[in-house]
């Protein structure tokens, strides 16, 4: 009896799609076109940047003044260059004057020149940033940052969605000694989308708080070296899974790590030590560049290891989210006070994010637009679940390319570019997956009945790999325990 159930075992076992041609050759590819991407932008962002001499301080019409001579009512806050810089000057009623933290300032204002929501302040400075967004629409300028975004966004996404196929379609897994097969991905079930905004609430919120109220550098420094490590950690895997690819097989682990049961690979103790000596590097400039390649990693990562078990789970992650997006970006700040999204986004000072350089500013430093990690991680996953039921309907031969993968990502690149439009019209920080999940859901709908293909897709389902090991496992123990 014991041996029938082993073989029905062996019978039933998940059989991954044949790996689609020249796969391979487009995973290489695209690697080297984020590369060369990363690097075409970063000679972009050196092109801005002049030398203003110390002690100067550049208006936005060229005339350079002495820093001492910063006028809060004319120019807004004080700059980084300035000795009161995170400063404003508070007159009481008495006409005593003192120099009061930013930080400490009553939420409900009154709010004087030089603390960054005085309202003449940003009316001038909404109005200039909408001008200026006008004049150099079509500039190099004013398009290098929106290049950049579109390049680095779409560019990990692709390579993410297909690098997860060419995991999800290996013929064989490299074992160790003791038979133990490499990682599987890790899948995300319904439950999970369910709680996916909640965790992201409470995360979001607990940093918010830490951020914004305790102030303790302490602590700020405690997360940043979490999230360094991590990303450490992560920049070696990648790596070891690039040459994977070159190589064409799996390497074998030389042993695996207690606890997390995970394989290290000499190509991932490589990796992670030069991520060690990038770490170092970003703490102690907080280098963009650095930033982007850790951040790029960290999502190339998520999109490659993290996956959904079907299209109807993908489908509850993005609302769930997409209505996390909404609130935290335009409903926060009416509820705590601040935009509670921004201020995490520029309070973390670790790579949870893209920075684009887009100007500098009068003390000769980069100015950068933003894109949250979750925003390319998020629909990345949806997309590489796509990407993954591309390569099911190749192996059964009804389709000889990627057409939903291809479609969605068509979608997300006219997505960003719409959150982008919207930002400059309004100069307002955007939740991206407002405009990125209608996009990326509408034309994954569009393609599926298109080619009447929609009811397979919902039916469709990825067993949990982990689950099945186990099980056989058990199968195996029962049936040495019966002879």
């Amino acid at each position: 009896m014991s041996s029938t159930t082993a073989d029905d075992s062996s019978k039933s076992k998940f059989q991954p799609p044949p790996r689609p041609e020249s796969l391979r050759s487009s995973v290489l590819c695209l690697h080297a076109a984020l590369a060369a991407a990363l690097l075409v932008f970063v000679g972009a962002a050196e092109i801005l940047k002049h030398p203003i001499p110390e002690g100067k301080f550049e208006k936005k019409d060229g005339t350079l003044i002495n820093i001492k001579d910063f006028d809060p009512v004319e120019l807004g806050p004080y700059p980084k260059c300035h000795p009161h810089h995170g400063e404003y000057e508070q007159v009481d009623e008495s006409g005593a004057k003192k120099w009061v933290q930013i930080k400490d300032a009553p939420s409900a204002g009154p709010f004087p020149p030089g603390h960054p929501e005085n309202p003449e302040f940003t009316a001038k400075r909404d109005a200039e940033a909408k001008q200026e967004a006008k004049e150099e629409m079509l500039t190099w300028r004013g398009l290098q940052p929106t290049l950049h975004l579109l390049a680095l966004a779409t560019l990990c996404v692709y390579l993410g969605s297909k690098h997860g196929v060419w995991m999800f379609t290996e013929p064989q897994r490299a074992e160790d000694e003791d038979g133990t097969a490499a990682e599987a991905q890790t899948l995300l079930k319904k439950e999970d989308a369910l709680w996916f905004p909640v965790m992201g609430s409470a995360l979001l919120f607990g940093l918010f708080v830490v951020y914004k109220y305790l102030g303790s550098d302490s602590i700020k420094l405690l997360i940043s070296c979490y999230i360094l490590f991590m990303c450490m950690l992560t920049f070696g895997a990648n790596v070891g899974n690039l040459v994977d690819v070159a190589r064409g097989t799996v390497t074998k682990p030389l042993f695996r790590v207690p606890y997390f049961d995970v394989g290290a690979t000499a190509y991932n103790i490589l990796g992670s030590l030069v991520g060690g000596f990038m770490c170092w590097g970003f703490i102690a400039t907080k280098n963009w560049i650095i930033n982007n390649v850790f951040g790029i990693s960290f999502c190339l990562m998520g999109l490659k290891k993290i996956a959904t078990s079907n299209f109807k789970t993908g489908c509850i992650m993005l609302v769930g989210l997409f209505l996390y997006d909404i609130f935290w970006v335009f409903g926060s700040k009416s509820v705590f006070g601040s935009n509670v999204m921004v201020t995490v986004a520029k309070g973390v000072e670790a790579p949870i994010k893209l920075m684009f350089p887009r100007s500098i500013n009068g003390c000769g430093q980069l100015e950068f637009s933003m894109l949250g990690l979750g925003d390319i991680v998020v629909p990345g996953i949806y997309v590489a679940f796509l990407a993954k039921w591309d390569a099911v309907v190749q192996g059964s031969k009804k389709a000889t390319s990627f057409v939903y993968l291809n479609a969605c990502m068509f979608a997300y690149f006219l997505s960003l570019i719409t959150t982008v439009a919207v930002m400059l019209l309004f100069n307002a920080a955007q939740p991206a997956l407002l405009y990125i999940v209608p996009y990326v859901m509408v034309a994954s709908a569009l393609v599926a009945l298109s080619r009447g293909e929609f009811g397979e897709l919902w039916a469709y389902e990825i067993p949990d790999q982990d689950e099945e090991a186990d099980k056989a496992k058990a199968a195996k123990a029962q049936d040495e325990k019966d002879k």
